[in-house]
């Protein structure tokens, strides 16, 4: 048989069922998933007795623009007194940054037309836009001036939040401020060093760790998260659930994190288009994959299903830094968060050992990519983080573990096809599309109902569900009213949807050209 004849009559085929299949399974997880979330929050059980310790880690680096709201956010969920802390972890990796970048500051002003991008990492990234405008203002005889000025004038995100620490009004949770030194790493380190000092953060209240630990979570979450103000109290409920369910504590609690807070809007013309196209699918990916993973890893869990039809079933969970509340003996087991990506690394850990994993049933809202970079830089970080489940395998190898080495394995592989389908996917099924004309009008039929239901069908059918969704999220009382992030043309977005997945290669691939040439320097930080 000719190549031609096994890509028409045996690839493509395949290939459109896989589409099809994967968009109807895609539809009805995001549809059940959706629905679970807004039932399960609006009936969510009273708090349960006793409560477990909850300690909430937010490490911040350039944060200045956000602290105050995260701190008066976080600070301002209900809880039982006396069993719950938050910690910020600010950085020392800031404050040296900042001294290797005043020397950019002569060749930024000398620009004819300052850019935001191009103060990426002088300022908070909230800051970009206005402080070049400001200085773009100014003659450019004295625009070195004007920006060395602004420079010197931004506070480090340590100086906001040690003033927020001593000038905190009375009441809400416990506020620990820990500063680390400047050790290198990401936020699996900060989040690290706030490990080592739990007796410090925790003990004034009466915890111990000999005593408390096997009753202690530790939840992580970005600095420009919003919390729903039950999110300490669903954390508890779920644990108890679990318990009362399964004999067992979770090892990890995923709530869930929806894309939805519009602090910055997109920006215009095509470059918004394929950023708002790329948020619906973030919002696509945490219902029908992240949430539906945990909540399938959660079904499997306590089923009687025979053991090959577990393995086969059995999803790697992408637990989210945004969110995750890791029981506390499991973190120390794992010998705290992995670099470079702690929460694709716990979650990938935790399901190579079999650990219980459940979800919260309330959600947490924070803000999408609204610039390229970031998002590539995203995109490149989370294949680097995915890419090698073995590695996870041999991280947690002398960890005792509930799977067969058989359902291992298949977990392992089961990761290596989903990102060699990262690489490859989208390419391979629009090849296939643009030759089912001449596979036969049966699989012309297959293509269109495939790329209807996973591009328009459910683009369209998120954006309906995302006011819902968003409104679902109650703040603190603390938190200001939380602007819905909506499209500028909605149809538009409808249209183009079937090119959402292609946004996602730019990461991953770049990521590949820089390490085969040598030019890849290593990620910062990924703002937003």
């Amino acid at each position: 048989m000719r190549a031609a004849e096994v890509w028409l009559h045996i690839a493509v085929p395949v290939l459109l069922v896989a589409l099809l299949a994967r968009a109807v399974w895609a539809a009805v997880a995001i549809e059940a998933c959706a629905r679970w979330l807004l039932g399960s929050s609006a009936r969510m059980p009273t708090r349960p007795e006793p409560v477990p310790w909850l300690v909430v880690l937010l490490p911040m680096l350039r944060e200045q623009a956000i602290a105050a709201d995260a701190v008066a956010a976080f600070t301002g969920l209900d809880y039982p007194g006396g069993h719950a802390s938050v910690v910020v972890i600010t950085t020392e990796r800031e404050d040296s940054a900042r001294e290797a970048h005043r020397d950019r500051l002569a060749g930024l002003a000398a620009q004819s037309m300052l850019r935001p991008e191009q103060l990426r990492g002088l300022f908070p990234s909230a800051r970009c836009r206005e402080v070049a405008d400001e200085v773009n203002a100014v003659p450019s005889a004295r625009r070195l001036a004007a920006l060395t000025e602004l420079f010197d004038a931004e506070p480090t995100t340590a100086e906001v939040i040690t003033s927020l620490a001593s000038n905190r009004p009375t009441g809400g949770l416990p506020l620990v401020h820990l500063h680390q030194p400047d050790v290198g790493g990401r936020k699996a380190g900060q989040l690290n060093f706030a490990l080592d000092r739990l007796q410090q953060v925790l003990g004034p209240l009466g915890w111990r760790e000999d005593e408390h630990a096997h009753d202690t979570f530790t939840v992580v979450y970005d600095a420009d998260a919003v919390p729903d103000v039950r999110t300490l109290e669903a954390f508890g409920a779920a644990a108890r659930a679990h318990r009362d369910r399964t004999g067992n504590t979770p090892a990890l609690i995923q709530q869930q994190r929806l894309p939805l807070l519009a602090r910055r809007p997109f920006p215009a013309g095509p470059i918004g288009l394929l950023l708002t196209g790329e948020w619906v699918y973030q919002l696509r990916r945490s219902l029908g994959i992240e949430l539906a993973r945990v909540r399938l890893h959660r079904f499997l869990t306590g089923s009687r299903l025979p053991e090959w039809v577990r393995i086969c079933l059995r999803p790697m969970v992408y637990a989210v830094g945004c969110g995750m509340a890791v029981h506390l003996p499991a973190v120390r087991a794992l010998g705290g968060f992995p670099e470079p990506m702690e929460d694709l690394g716990t979650g990938h850990r935790l399901s190579l050992v079999g650990a219980d994993l459940t979800a919260s049933a309330v959600a947490v809202l924070d803000e999408p990519y609204t610039e390229p970079t970031g998002l590539t830089n995203l995109h490149a970080l989370a294949f680097t983080a995915s890419a090698r489940p073995d590695r996870h395998a041999r991280a947690v190898a002398h960890l005792p573990a509930t799977l067969s080495r058989p359902a291992k394995a298949t977990l392992m592989v089961r990761e290596w096809a989903d990102e060699a389908a990262w690489l490859l996917g989208a390419p391979s099924i629009a090849a296939a599309v643009i030759c089912s004309w001449w596979a036969g009008p049966a699989w012309t039929a297959v293509a269109t109902a495939g790329i209807l239901l996973h591009g328009p069908i459910s683009t369209a059918r998120l954006l309906a569900l995302a006011p819902a969704l968003h409104s679902a999220v109650t703040p603190p009382h603390s938190a200001n009213l939380l602007p819905l992030m909506t499209p500028r043309h909605p149809a538009t977005l409808i249209v183009t949807s079937p090119l959402q997945p292609f946004i996602r290669l730019a990461g991953p691939w770049r990521l590949i050209f820089q390490k085969a040439t040598r030019r890849h320097r290593g990620f910062g930080k990924t703002e937003r």
